[in-house]
């Protein structure tokens, strides 16, 4: 369940970046934005995407609508 809101969170924060598609890598300045974590079981109270670079992470990031 903590890992669905992680996911949930990353999926947000990539929304902001629009300016990304399919392949890019997000760049550094974005990956070191933070966030306030508002809901679940999360080690800190900010979320940055730099907290996953680790060498070993994979983030898949699939965002559907049913609207």
């Amino acid at each position: 369940m903590k890992m669905k809101k992680i996911i949930f969170t990353i999926l947000l924060i990539t929304s902001l970046f629009a300016e990304y598609s399919v392949g890019d890598q997000i760049s550094t300045d974005h990956q070191n934005l933070s966030f306030d974590v508002c809901y679940g079981d999360y080690d800190n109270d900010q979320l940055s995407l730099s907290d996953f670079v680790d060498g070993n992470t994979v983030i898949w990031i699939n965002m559907s609508a049913s609207w």
